[in-house]
Protein backbone atom coordinates (compact mmCIF):
# COMPACT_ATOMS: atom_id res chain seq x y z
CA UNK A 1 0.00 0.00 0.00
CA UNK A 2 1.20 3.51 -0.42
CA UNK A 3 -0.94 5.06 1.15
CA UNK A 4 -3.56 3.48 3.12
CA UNK A 5 -2.12 2.54 6.71
CA UNK A 6 -5.79 1.50 8.54
CA UNK A 7 -8.17 -0.94 7.42
CA UNK A 8 -11.65 -0.06 9.41
CA UNK A 9 -14.17 -3.14 9.01
CA UNK A 10 -17.71 -2.54 10.85
CA UNK A 11 -19.15 -5.52 12.75
CA UNK A 12 -22.85 -5.21 12.72
CA UNK A 13 -24.04 -5.64 8.86
CA UNK A 14 -20.68 -5.83 7.12
CA UNK A 15 -18.40 -8.67 9.32
CA UNK A 16 -21.66 -10.38 10.89
CA UNK A 17 -25.26 -10.77 10.10
CA UNK A 18 -27.39 -6.86 10.08
CA UNK A 19 -29.72 -6.85 13.35
CA UNK A 20 -29.85 -2.93 13.11
CA UNK A 21 -32.08 -2.23 9.70
CA UNK A 22 -34.19 -4.93 10.19
CA UNK A 23 -35.08 -4.47 13.33
CA UNK A 24 -35.47 -1.04 13.19
CA UNK A 25 -37.80 -1.28 10.37
CA UNK A 26 -39.62 -3.88 12.43
CA UNK A 27 -40.20 -2.06 15.12
CA UNK A 28 -41.52 0.99 13.44
CA UNK A 29 -43.91 -0.88 11.10
CA UNK A 30 -44.99 -2.92 14.46
CA UNK A 31 -46.01 -0.28 16.53
CA UNK A 32 -47.80 1.61 13.19
CA UNK A 33 -45.36 3.89 12.13
CA UNK A 34 -44.16 4.89 8.11
CA UNK A 35 -40.78 3.56 7.39
CA UNK A 36 -39.55 4.38 3.97
CA UNK A 37 -37.16 6.32 2.50
CA UNK A 38 -36.80 9.18 4.66
CA UNK A 39 -37.04 7.97 7.83
CA UNK A 40 -34.12 5.26 6.92
CA UNK A 41 -32.11 8.74 5.87
CA UNK A 42 -32.82 10.32 9.07
CA UNK A 43 -32.47 7.89 11.53
CA UNK A 44 -30.01 5.36 10.65
CA UNK A 45 -26.31 5.67 11.86
CA UNK A 46 -26.97 7.86 14.86
CA UNK A 47 -26.26 7.58 18.81
CA UNK A 48 -28.47 5.09 20.21
CA UNK A 49 -30.71 7.75 22.62
CA UNK A 50 -30.87 9.88 19.15
CA UNK A 51 -32.40 7.04 17.05
CA UNK A 52 -34.80 5.92 20.11
CA UNK A 53 -36.19 9.43 19.99
CA UNK A 54 -36.77 10.20 16.71
CA UNK A 55 -38.01 5.74 16.34
CA UNK A 56 -40.96 7.23 19.61
CA UNK A 57 -41.49 10.02 17.07
CA UNK A 58 -42.01 7.57 13.71
CA UNK A 59 -44.30 5.96 16.48
CA UNK A 60 -46.39 8.60 18.13
CA UNK A 61 -45.05 6.84 21.22
CA UNK A 62 -45.33 9.02 23.98
CA UNK A 63 -42.94 7.84 26.74
CA UNK A 64 -39.71 8.69 28.01
CA UNK A 65 -36.18 7.92 25.61
CA UNK A 66 -34.92 5.29 27.55
CA UNK A 67 -38.10 3.21 27.60
CA UNK A 68 -38.11 3.36 23.70
CA UNK A 69 -34.61 2.23 23.75
CA UNK A 70 -35.19 -0.64 26.18
CA UNK A 71 -38.57 -1.66 23.87
CA UNK A 72 -36.19 -1.79 20.83
CA UNK A 73 -33.33 -3.99 23.12
CA UNK A 74 -36.57 -5.88 23.60
CA UNK A 75 -37.31 -6.24 19.73
CA UNK A 76 -33.44 -7.14 18.95
CA UNK A 77 -33.76 -10.32 20.94
CA UNK A 78 -37.07 -11.42 19.29
CA UNK A 79 -35.40 -11.03 16.50
CA UNK A 80 -32.08 -12.55 17.29
CA UNK A 81 -34.39 -15.75 18.43
CA UNK A 82 -35.86 -15.70 15.29
CA UNK A 83 -32.84 -15.01 13.25
CA UNK A 84 -29.33 -16.26 15.01
CA UNK A 85 -26.12 -14.23 14.53
CA UNK A 86 -23.78 -15.35 12.13
CA UNK A 87 -19.99 -14.27 10.80
CA UNK A 88 -20.55 -13.22 7.26
CA UNK A 89 -19.45 -15.39 4.30
CA UNK A 90 -16.02 -14.82 2.89
CA UNK A 91 -15.54 -13.07 6.76
CA UNK A 92 -12.56 -14.79 7.92
CA UNK A 93 -10.73 -15.02 4.51
CA UNK A 94 -11.33 -11.16 4.22
CA UNK A 95 -9.63 -10.92 7.46
CA UNK A 96 -6.85 -13.27 6.68
CA UNK A 97 -6.26 -11.63 3.29
CA UNK A 98 -5.30 -8.17 5.16
CA UNK A 99 -2.34 -10.04 7.44
CA UNK A 100 -0.47 -9.79 3.74
CA UNK A 101 -0.65 -5.89 3.89
CA UNK A 102 0.94 -3.72 5.89
CA UNK A 103 -2.24 -2.39 7.37
CA UNK A 104 -3.25 -1.70 10.81
CA UNK A 105 -6.67 -3.53 10.90
CA UNK A 106 -9.94 -2.51 13.31
CA UNK A 107 -13.12 -3.98 13.61
CA UNK A 108 -15.82 -0.76 14.90
CA UNK A 109 -19.61 -0.71 16.01
CA UNK A 110 -22.55 0.83 18.32
CA UNK A 111 -21.90 -1.95 20.85
CA UNK A 112 -19.22 -2.77 23.80
CA UNK A 113 -16.48 -4.76 22.77
CA UNK A 114 -17.95 -7.74 24.80
CA UNK A 115 -21.09 -7.56 24.07
CA UNK A 116 -21.05 -8.23 20.23
CA UNK A 117 -17.32 -8.67 19.26
CA UNK A 118 -16.06 -10.90 21.80
CA UNK A 119 -18.86 -13.59 21.47
CA UNK A 120 -18.85 -13.18 17.70
CA UNK A 121 -15.66 -12.70 16.27
CA UNK A 122 -13.28 -13.39 19.43
CA UNK A 123 -12.46 -16.60 17.35
CA UNK A 124 -10.79 -14.25 14.93
CA UNK A 125 -9.36 -11.79 17.17
CA UNK A 126 -5.75 -12.10 16.01
CA UNK A 127 -6.71 -11.16 12.92
CA UNK A 128 -7.51 -7.66 13.85
CA UNK A 129 -4.72 -4.84 15.19
CA UNK A 130 -3.31 -6.32 18.59
CA UNK A 131 -3.59 -3.10 20.13
CA UNK A 132 -6.89 -1.85 19.22
CA UNK A 133 -8.77 -4.83 17.81
CA UNK A 134 -12.40 -3.27 18.40
CA UNK A 135 -13.57 0.68 19.37
CA UNK A 136 -17.16 1.10 20.07
CA UNK A 137 -18.58 4.02 18.36
CA UNK A 138 -21.74 5.12 19.74
CA UNK A 139 -21.13 8.11 21.76
CA UNK A 140 -18.93 9.23 18.78
CA UNK A 141 -21.00 8.35 15.72
CA UNK A 142 -20.91 8.05 12.50
CA UNK A 143 -17.17 7.36 13.88
CA UNK A 144 -14.34 8.24 11.43
CA UNK A 145 -12.81 11.32 12.90
CA UNK A 146 -12.78 9.24 16.83
CA UNK A 147 -10.94 6.15 14.78
CA UNK A 148 -8.83 8.17 12.88
CA UNK A 149 -7.61 10.87 14.63
CA UNK A 150 -8.56 9.81 18.28
CA UNK A 151 -7.61 6.36 18.29
CA UNK A 152 -5.27 5.30 15.75
CA UNK A 153 -3.26 9.04 14.77
CA UNK A 154 -3.35 8.89 10.68
CA UNK A 155 -4.58 10.84 8.32
CA UNK A 156 -7.71 10.38 6.72
CA UNK A 157 -7.02 9.75 3.00
CA UNK A 158 -4.21 6.97 4.83
CA UNK A 159 -7.75 5.05 6.05
CA UNK A 160 -10.34 3.01 4.55
CA UNK A 161 -13.84 2.01 5.98
CA UNK A 162 -15.94 -0.83 5.20
CA UNK A 163 -19.51 -0.31 5.75
CA UNK A 164 -23.22 -0.74 5.18
CA UNK A 165 -24.79 2.56 5.58
CA UNK A 166 -24.53 5.45 3.95
CA UNK A 167 -24.26 7.95 6.70
CA UNK A 168 -21.10 6.63 7.30
CA UNK A 169 -19.90 7.13 3.79
CA UNK A 170 -20.70 10.63 3.68
CA UNK A 171 -18.70 11.83 6.90
CA UNK A 172 -15.84 9.63 4.61
CA UNK A 173 -16.50 11.61 1.85
CA UNK A 174 -16.55 15.03 4.01
CA UNK A 175 -12.60 14.08 5.31
CA UNK A 176 -11.77 12.48 2.26
CA UNK A 177 -11.56 8.92 3.51
CA UNK A 178 -11.20 5.81 1.79
CA UNK A 179 -14.92 3.58 1.92
CA UNK A 180 -15.99 0.52 0.71
CA UNK A 181 -19.85 -0.06 0.77
CA UNK A 182 -21.23 -3.31 1.63
CA UNK A 183 -25.13 -3.32 2.11
CA UNK A 184 -25.15 -7.15 1.92
CA UNK A 185 -28.40 -7.88 3.49
CA UNK A 186 -32.26 -8.42 2.31
CA UNK A 187 -32.68 -5.01 4.27
CA UNK A 188 -29.98 -3.14 2.52
CA UNK A 189 -32.37 -1.94 -0.25
CA UNK A 190 -32.61 1.59 0.24
CA UNK A 191 -28.56 1.73 1.42
CA UNK A 192 -27.36 0.43 -1.96
CA UNK A 193 -28.93 3.75 -3.51
CA UNK A 194 -28.08 5.81 -1.01
CA UNK A 195 -23.91 4.89 -0.64
CA UNK A 196 -24.52 5.73 -4.98
CA UNK A 197 -25.98 8.74 -4.41
CA UNK A 198 -23.40 9.46 -2.03
CA UNK A 199 -20.24 9.30 -4.82
CA UNK A 200 -18.80 6.06 -2.90
CA UNK A 201 -17.18 4.29 -6.12
CA UNK A 202 -16.93 1.19 -4.82
CA UNK A 203 -19.86 -1.04 -3.89
CA UNK A 204 -19.86 -4.52 -3.23
CA UNK A 205 -22.37 -7.65 -2.40
CA UNK A 206 -20.09 -8.96 0.61
CA UNK A 207 -17.52 -9.05 2.49
CA UNK A 208 -15.68 -12.02 0.68
CA UNK A 209 -15.63 -9.94 -2.05
CA UNK A 210 -13.18 -6.90 -0.89
CA UNK A 211 -9.40 -8.44 -2.60
CA UNK A 212 -5.79 -7.29 -1.99
CA UNK A 213 -6.56 -5.88 -6.09
CA UNK A 214 -9.66 -3.86 -4.91
CA UNK A 215 -7.87 -2.13 -2.14
CA UNK A 216 -4.63 -1.40 -4.41
CA UNK A 217 -7.22 0.37 -6.51
CA UNK A 218 -8.34 2.42 -3.25
CA UNK A 219 -4.77 2.48 -2.09
CA UNK A 220 -4.19 3.99 -6.00
CA UNK A 221 -7.46 6.21 -6.12
CA UNK A 222 -6.35 7.93 -2.33
CA UNK A 223 -3.17 8.06 -3.59
CA UNK A 224 -3.97 10.73 -6.63
CA UNK A 225 -7.56 12.22 -4.65
CA UNK A 226 -9.76 10.44 -7.18
CA UNK A 227 -11.65 8.46 -5.16
CA UNK A 228 -14.88 9.47 -4.61
CA UNK A 229 -17.35 10.11 -8.04
CA UNK A 230 -17.71 13.65 -8.38
CA UNK A 231 -21.37 14.92 -8.22
CA UNK A 232 -23.31 15.62 -11.17
CA UNK A 233 -24.42 19.30 -11.57
CA UNK A 234 -28.47 18.18 -10.15
CA UNK A 235 -27.18 16.87 -6.95
CA UNK A 236 -26.94 13.38 -7.33
CA UNK A 237 -24.64 10.55 -8.47
CA UNK A 238 -25.98 7.85 -10.50
CA UNK A 239 -25.48 4.45 -10.03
Amino acid sequence: MRKIRLVAVDCDGVLIDDTYLAVLERFVTRRGGVYDEQAERTIVGLQDVVVADLVARLCGLDQPVADTLAEIWAERAEYLREHPIRVSDGAPEFLASLQKLDVRVVCYGGRTREHTFDRYLGHLVELFDPAVPYVSVNEHRPGIEWIVREVIGCEFDEAVFIDDVSRVAEAARRHGTGFIGVPAGPAHGRQRRFLREAGVRHVVGSVGEITPELLSRVDDELAAAQHWRPFPSQGLEQP
